[in-house]
């Protein structure tokens, strides 16, 4: 990774919401959660990973067919488990899902409204943000998910003795997400080093999606520790 002044701020952007400081992912190193807790966050966050597909189809059919577009497609592909011996992303979270006690068929599931905020993030930054933008939008993300996905694993194996099926989710991100980190990043470093007037654009989206799905944790967070009635 390249360590020019443009590097080192996305970098410290990104770092202000750092997930794996986050008290909820704190907890589930710690082996703090219940099985409800996972069963909901499990549910909860389904809605993000079953739109994520769709991201990239809004972000992907604006773009001139191009390396940059062929890139957006290809990780649709992994997303959707489009390649002969791959399963959909989704069908694995829906393992992890199965494995904490809930059902499969989620979509009738009401998401908190951060977890509706990030989807609505997301979903505006690949359909109206420019390149640079949703570019910076999806590498926050999916940069922090092999460091998130490791530990993830590692708690629900240690902790929670929880099998492999309903880990396969985690396991795979682990190493998928950090070609695909580095894809976007070369897209993105390519296009700020183009149009520097782009920059402050790129860094302000790369934030705010930080901070998005840092604030989707905060709504899992509360949920969490709201007193039972």
């Amino acid at each position: 990774m390249n360590s020019t002044p443009f590097s080192q701020e996305l970098q410290a952007r990104i770092a202000k919401y750092d997930l794996l400081s986050h008290p909820f992912y704190k907890a589930w190193s710690a082996g703090e959660l219940s099985r409800d807790d996972l069963r909901e966050y499990a549910c909860q966050y389904y809605h993000h990973v079953a739109a994520f597909p769709t991201y990239l189809a809004q972000f992907a059919v604006r773009l001139e067919d191009s390396e940059l577009r062929q890139a957006v497609l290809a990780n649709m592909a992994d997303e959707k488990g489009l390649r002969a011996g791959e399963t959909p992303h989704v069908e694995l979270w829906l393992d992890f899902a199965e494995g904490m006690g809930a059902g499969r068929d989620l979509r009738g599931h009401q998401p908190v409204a951060e977890i509706r905020d990030l989807i609505a993030f997301f979903h505006h930054i690949a359909s109206e943000g420019t390149p640079e933008e949703a570019l910076a939008a999806f590498y926050a993300y999916e940069s922090q998910i092999p460091r998130l996905a490791g530990e993830k694993a590692r708690g629900l194996r240690d902790m929670y003795a929880v099998d492999e099926k309903a880990c396969r989710y985690f396991a795979l991100h682990t190493t998928a997400d950090i070609y695909h980190a580095q894809v976007w990043r070369q897209q993105l470093d390519r296009r700020v080093e183009a149009d520097p007037g782009t920059t402050e654009k790129a860094l302000d989206a790369a934030e705010a999606a930080a901070k998005a799905l840092w604030r989707a944790l905060d709504g899992i967070e509360a949920m969490r520790l709201a007193p039972t009635t």
